[in-house]
């Protein structure tokens, strides 16, 4: 649904070392795909810059970065505080029944009925299952990602259907 161009995976946290390698946090599901990417984008601030990776490494929760253009600790400070971004394309595709949290935003919500409930707004992640926030005028709703509930995703027509439990849908 959404028009994003690039996707953030990454946030650079910290430098490590005397050769500019950047340690990262990752914000993506799949903290490996890293070591399959050749080039990356990062931000900082208003500015993105294309960067080459010539090694990763994943070490506990983080994953440590060098890139060809970076070789010193000084220069490698500057882009702390700047996110890793891929373009579109790159992406791993989702398996089935799996979507990405852009790809849901802005998806229009409606009961198996047919009655328009609103629109998805956000995305909150939980340990059980996600929750859908879902936005019409001064209402909102969340709606639990369940299969019981969630029906279908269409995201080329850019709808959800769900068939919401017994007052799910009452404020």
């Amino acid at each position: 649904m959404s028009e994003t161009k690039r996707i953030t995976i990454g946030k650079i946290c910290r430098v490590r070392g005397v050769k500019g390698e950047m340690v990262v946090a990752p914000l993506t599901d799949d903290p490996d795909r890293f070591s399959e990417l050749k080039v990356i984008n990062i931000t900082v601030g208003e500015i993105t810059r294309e960067y080459h990776l010539l090694s990763v490494r994943k070490l506990a929760d983080r994953i440590w970065l060098k890139l060809r253009e970076i070789n010193t600790p000084e220069e490698a400070k500057l882009l702390v505080g700047g996110f890793i971004e891929i373009e579109k394309e790159q992406l791993i595709k989702p398996g089935e029944g799996n979507y990405f949290v852009f790809d849901l935003i802005g998806l229009e919500v409606i009961t198996a009925s047919g009655e328009k409930i609103g629109l998805v707004k956000e995305v909150i992640s939980l340990p059980a299952n996600d929750i859908y926030v879902v936005e019409s005028g001064n209402k909102i709703y969340n709606i639990p990602a369940t299969k019981d509930i969630v029906k279908r995703v269409d995201l080329a027509k850019g709808v959800m259907i769900i068939e919401p439990m017994e007052g799910l849908l009452e404020l």
